[in-house]
């Protein structure tokens, strides 16, 4: 055979056992393939055109285009394709040229389909591929960022309710509506506020719609609050929330920060740091440590950070035999814990925005917070003691690595439709990734700070700054061309719709419990507890946390537990810096805590494992910092 595509090639990708039957099958392969050179600009195949079978670049490069004729990949020796139309039978759905001479290996669509079929480890592994290439899989993780605060919706929601389930739904709503509007008075002096505070999580619980019951919540509180009207009361509280500059800047910075991180991953930012890795990460140890350096770089969005460093790891994970269990619970620990110290990372923008409705100067109390997230320190500790081969394994963890030495696989049963083909579809560069995220950081501080003569963060200053230097450094360096620049930035954008949603949605839902008199009423219940304050830290902590589980979503609970406690921590005289950290650390803590969030997809493509797995791994590990923290804050709260 030739010096790519060789028999261990043809072994790995067809996941063939040494074994005298798989020594036969591979015999049998190899001999139908067929070598087929091209020269400088020949297409290998066309788009639309029937299918003739899966190809294997032997040598050279060729580029894909799509139906405008764009180029949207480049693929080099080692690199197949063709497998979607070969397994499908549909036509193509791209060009792909040679660029200068290539030789390449075709196996026709007929033996192609006689193998894999044989095989439906390695057929789940490629339908899966082609699932990612057909959806765009790059362009689509800010959309999966938003998922992750809560968008997500669950797998119950799939089917479509028929007619009569619509009007009977709706109609129990409608009727609850009218019922609350009856029987509770405008002039009432009871806590009304637990009306569609207790709704919320009801309904969530469920229908399993965060968005959906966010959304009827927040018309209930409008209806009770204005008494004019659903629609009314509703468009009343919009106008409200929308009015506030540090909402408007919020939702600004958003998507501004959706752009770029879109920008990023369209350049390669996945890929970026791959190179790297495998010439440093040489054991285990190594493996998480440049895992974590890569992942605090990119912490500015945790779906970035989280791909960027399972990525560049994925191939010496696998050479040294670390089982995916333990990749899972590394890799969904740690990426939101580090954006969570990052005042200009998309979680710590979210948290300022909620923080500025009712602080001056949400940005220095993000920051002065941080020592007080004590989740997010306890986790960022024990993934360093991880890291060293220091922290105490788990039962599902040893289990799995007995599986291994025994001769299982690295990953458990049921993962074989998450497992992704590790090949590079666009290779980023780390300037690429690197230079715009300084540009970013050093200008939000710069700019306002050099005007003002006093240090000012404005993250919406260096997000613009980054951009332009963005657009001059891929268009120059070919990355993209502006039109491809411009169009990548949009999607950016687009992408954080679903999350500036939820936070105008719970915004507006968090001011009309305030008018509700929301405060004043644990004002009064604060009181009776007296000599108990100490224990406010840990309960906030813990409440915020099982709010979290039942949402699904942090970034829901936040736009509800920051103004609500911190309007209550004003009133009592206490310092807010400790119920920051505690709410802060327990949306991440309930995220953990929780199976139903777009987090637990995410670490399942991302590592190659069955979600419910991944889950179950983290789910102890979650418990036990989550219990450390809340004694954390006992003892935080005695010095109050």
């Amino acid at each position: 055979m030739a010096d790519r595509i060789n028999s261990s090639y043809i072994r790995q990708v067809f996941s063939l056992p040494d074994t005298p039957e798989g020594n036969a099958e591979l015999a049998e392969i190899e001999s139908r393939l067929e070598k087929i050179a091209f020269e400088n600009g020949a297409d290998i195949c066309k788009f639309g055109a029937e299918s003739d079978g899966m190809y294997f670049i032997e040598s050279g490069t060729a580029v894909v285009l799509n139906e405008r004729g764009d180029q949207v990949n480049l693929l080099h020796k080692g690199s197949y394709f063709g497998e979607y139309a070969a397994l499908t039978g549909e036509k193509r759905l791209s060009t792909v040229r040679s660029l200068g001479r290539s030789i390449v290996y075709r196996l026709s669509n007929e033996d192609a389909v006689y193998f894999i079929s044989k095989h439906p480890d390695i057929y789940g592994i490629l339908m899966k591929r082609v699932y990612s290439q057909v959806s765009g899989k790059h362009s689509q993780l800010v959309a999966l960022s938003g998922m992750r605060r809560g968008v997500l919706r669950h797998p119950a929601n799939a089917s479509i309710l028929s007619g009569k389930q619509v009007i009977i739904h709706y109609g129990i709503l409608v009727a609850l509506f009218i019922a609350a509007l009856i029987f509770i008075p405008s002039n009432t002096t009871g806590p009304v506020f637990l009306v569609p505070l207790l709704f919320m999580p009801v309904y969530a619980i469920f229908t399993r719609r965060t968005i959906e019951s966010l959304i009827v919540s927040t018309a209930l509180a409008a209806m009770l609050a204005y008494r004019n009207g659903v629609f009314t009361g509703f468009t009343d509280a919009i106008e409200g929330a929308m009015g506030s500059h540090g909402n408007i800047f919020t939702v600004l910075v958003m998507a501004l920060i959706g752009a770029m991180v879109n920008l990023i991953t369209v350049s390669g930012g996945v890929t970026a740091f791959e190179k790297t890795a495998l010439k440093i990460e040489k054991s285990p140890k190594s493996i998480y440590f440049t895992s974590m350096g890569i992942m605090a770089a990119t912490s500015i969005d945790d779906g970035l950070n989280m791909l960027a460093a399972s990525y560049a790891s994925y191939l010496p994970a696998k050479q040294h035999g670390i089982v995916r269990e333990k990749l899972a619970l590394f890799y969904s620990m740690l990426p939101t814990v580090l954006s969570s110290f990052l005042p200009i990372s998309l979680w710590g923008i979210y948290v300022i925005g909620t923080l500025n409705s009712v602080s001056d100067d949400g940005a220095l109390l993000f920051c002065k917070s941080i020592p007080f997230n004590l989740f997010s320190i306890i986790t960022l500790i024990s993934m360093i003691l991880f890291s060293f081969g220091k922290l105490p394994l788990s039962g599902r963890i040893r289990k799995a690595e007995k599986r291994y030495r025994e001769g299982g696989a690295l990953w458990p049963d049921g993962s074989e439709k998450y497992l992704s083909v590790h090949e590079t579809e666009v290779w980023g560069r780390k300037s690429n990734v690197m230079f715009p995220i300084l540009v970013m950081v050093i200008s939000s501080v710069a700019f306002r700070s050099f005007v003002s003569k006093t240090f000012v963060l404005d993250s919406a200053v260096g997000l613009v700054a980054a951009l332009t230097f963005m657009f001059f450094l891929y268009t120059f360096r070919g990355v993209m061309p502006p039109e491809q620049f411009v169009e990548n930035m949009i999607d950016g954008i687009a992408g954080t719709v679903p999350a500036i949603i939820m936070y105008i949605i719970t915004m507006c839902f968090s001011s009309l419990l305030n008018k509700l008199n929301l405060v004043e009423y644990f004002e009064d219940m604060i009181d009776v507890f007296g000599g108990y304050l100490f224990l406010l830290p840990a309960g906030v902590f813990i409440c915020s946390l099982l709010l979290t589980m039942v949402l699904g979503s942090s970034w829901a609970m936040y736009a509800i537990a920051f103004p609500v406690v911190l309007s209550l921590i004003r009133s009592l005289g206490l310092s807010p810096v400790i119920f920051v950290g505690a709410i802060a650390g327990a949306g991440i803590a309930g995220e953990k805590l929780s199976m139903f969030t777009a987090e637990s997809i995410n670490i399942g493509v991302a590592v190659g494992i069955n979600p419910r797995d991944a889950f179950r791994v983290r789910l102890a590990y979650s418990i036990v910092f989550s219990v450390i923290a809340t004694g954390g804050y006992v003892l935080l709260g005695l010095f109050m």
